[in-house]
């Protein structure tokens, strides 16, 4: 009965908004904050070599633009969790802004136990962002969220759908996706690994010539207990992009711990 729910919704909410704006650079797997649990992350990247053409009066480009973006995150139940982005941008020719905000809502139905390595779910994210940034400026994103995890490996794909809801852009969900491969060392306490990212396009319309942007990243990430990262913890990658994509990325996450 529970999947069949799950699949109904997933059926249903298939919206999301164009990935330009590159405040957040992740996949979704199987973590869910507990009931009443409170999270912090701090989502932080920058690009040393990207796009420095603007597509539209005012946009801010990415080449030598960082990104700061907290994200406050709380347990509403056991499959749900709610968060709240405060993207901000620094750019040479705009200085530093607070760029909008984003809710979003996480539900994860089914969880990896010791009984079963799946993670199923879908995270819902509201952006409204100010001219500049992006267009649209407001949408609707669908990650899909495919996890998969034992002592080893974890693995983790994003299918993401979007939909605008301003400036006059086209309605028709646009679609692309993020995958990740994370090999565990030291116990599963840190691990090392690949994401790829890429645009397909309009689901009505997917462009034949397979020129829209892609990313891979080499990511390395670190849970450990002792020393001085026994504070927080971290995920840092390093990414490579061709077609369409910025070419040289590198990105942070930072996650406190506050127990």
């Amino acid at each position: 009965m529970m999947k069949s729910k799950f699949l109904l919704a997933l059926t249903f909410f298939c919206l999301n908004t164009n990935a330009a704006f590159l405040d957040e650079i992740q996949v979704y797997d199987g973590e869910i904050n507990a009931p009443g649990e409170f999270g912090i992350e701090l989502h932080v990247n920058t690009t040393v070599r990207g796009n420095s053409s603007p597509e539209f009066e005012g946009q801010r480009t990415s080449q030598s633009g960082t990104r700061l973006t907290p994200e406050f995150t709380y347990g509403l139940s056991k499959t749900v969790e709610l968060g709240f982005y405060l993207p901000t941008i620094y750019t040479p020719g705009y200085g530093y802004e607070l760029a909008g905000y984003k809710p979003r809502l996480k539900w994860l139905p089914i969880q990896a136990d010791e009984n079963s390595p799946w993670s199923l779910g879908v995270n819902f994210e509201y952006s409204d962002l100010k001219w500049g940034m992006e267009l649209p400026r407001k949408g609707l994103e669908s990650r899909f969220i495919i996890g998969w995890e034992n002592s080893k490996w974890s693995l983790a794909f994003n299918p993401i759908l979007s939909i605008a809801f301003s400036d006059g852009q086209d309605r028709t969900p646009n679609f692309y996706y993020g995958a990740r491969s994370i090999y565990k060392l030291d116990s599963a306490l840190s691990g090392i690994g690949l994401e790829y990212y890429q645009g397909v396009g309009p689901i009505n319309s997917f462009p034949v010539n397979n020129s829209q942007a892609k990313q891979v990243f080499a990511i390395f990430e670190s849970k450990a207990e002792r020393g001085f990262m026994n504070n927080f913890d971290l995920h840092f990658g390093v990414g490579f992009g061709w077609d369409s994509a910025d070419t040289f990325t590198l990105k942070l996450i930072l996650t406190p711990k506050l127990n």
